[in-house]
């Protein structure tokens, strides 16, 4: 397993983990007999191969068109103002809704950012590995995890935490690339600008990213 050492090498791998996986993850799902989670991650996982196949998704398109493509195609499954509000912690509870919803909106970009830097990886997947979906006792979380082979031998574990949200059902919360937490990866990334920039969100949200 490869080992990651800083936040931003753990960010474009997980672009490219995260792109490899969308493009060929499909098949096997289909293979796999899979449970309702799965099924949701899979039908998004199809819709983007589509794209890339037709040449919809390509390496150099604009950022501009970058961003509303992946918006129409993430926002189904992904449950961003939840998500942005975890990476928050507890700064979200002295954050007004107006804060709320422009860091929802930022953070939604740096994720969509992060995609984009493993469009150029796409040629290196070998294969990818299933397992099954683990639900919790209630049955509203699940996890579903794969495991990426690249043709270089290099294997990377990706698992996908969903909660069942009424009204919307299976959604994504969190990702965990190789053992690492994106969640908790951000969350001490937005921890650390308050601290930067004296218990201001205002000026974390100004300058995330940078």
């Amino acid at each position: 397993m490869y080992k990651l050492n800083t936040v931003n090498q753990f960010r474009i791998l997980l672009g490219v983990l995260l792109c490899l996986t969308l493009q060929f993850l499909a098949p096997s799902l289909v293979r796999a007999s899979v449970a309702e989670p799965n099924e949701v991650i899979e039908e998004r996982f199809q819709s983007i191969q589509g794209l890339i196949e037709n040449k919809v998704l390509v390496p150099g398109m604009s950022e501009e068109a970058l961003l509303e493509l992946m918006d129409q195609e993430l926002s189904p499954v992904f449950d961003f103002p939840r998500v942005a509000r975890k990476v928050m912690g507890k700064f979200a509870r002295n954050a007004s809704k107006d804060q709320l919803s422009r860091f929802t909106g930022i953070f939604k970009k740096t994720l969509i950012a992060t995609y984009s830097k493993g469009l150029e990886q796409i040629d290196q997947l070998d294969h990818v590995e299933v397992e099954k979906t683990v639900l919790d006792k209630k049955g509203t979380r699940a996890k579903v995890s794969s495991y990426v082979v690249l043709k270089n031998g290099q294997k990377y574990q990706v698992v996908y935490s969903l909660f069942l949200k009424e009204g919307r059902g299976w959604l994504v919360e969190n990702i965990n690339v190789e053992g690492v937490n994106i969640g908790v990866v951000f969350r001490n990334q937005f921890a650390h600008y308050m601290e930067q920039y004296n218990q201001s969100i205002d000026k974390v949200l100004t300058h995330w990213g940078e």
